[in-house]
């Protein structure tokens, strides 16, 4: 069991990569994440691309600091529409997880959940692994999210 902390509690998360485009090509796909420490939702729709992920690193910057700053958090990503992701994406995306392993601002764990229905399901879950294996973050694909929510609970347990 994790022992309580006397810090100051933060304004709950709520933000989406919409509001940090910075390139003249167009984002394809979407994330919005919200959440209180030390769980944070994503919601995720694809397919994605470089630009995408771009943004998804400057919305990181601003909203992981305080989030780290209450001690170990967990990400939950709920996927929609589409898993699929370019090449491009994937390379930026994997560099993106590195620079936060590195900086300490990674989580303690990510679980993503992609019900069936979605397109890729599954084709993209061991892209995504080689991701975060090579940022060092546990890492773990699910389609039901109560499974996922439990999983990253027990990976908020390892201390």
């Amino acid at each position: 069991m994790r022992p309580a902390l006397a810090l100051q509690p933060m304004s709950p998360i709520n933000d989406s990569t919409d509001a940090y485009a910075q390139s003249r090509f167009p984002l394809h796909g979407q994330v919005r994440i919200h959440g209180d420490w030390p769980f944070l939702l994503n919601h995720a729709e694809g397919p994605f691309n470089k630009e995408l992920v771009l943004a998804l690193g400057q919305l990181l910057a601003v909203q992981i600091p305080p989030l780290q700053a209450q001690g170990p958090w967990v990400l939950l990503a709920i996927i929609g529409y589409s898993t699929l992701a370019t090449d491009e994406a994937l390379h930026t995306f994997a560099g993106l997880l590195q620079h936060l392993s590195a900086s300490g601002m990674a989580p303690r764990a990510v679980a993503h959940v992609t019900a069936p229905e979605v397109e890729g399901a599954g084709l993209m879950d061991e892209a995504m692994a080689r991701c975060f294996d090579a940022a060092g973050i546990p890492f773990a694909s699910f389609r039901d999210e109560a499974v996922a929510r439990a999983w990253l609970e027990s990976q908020l347990a390892c201390d």
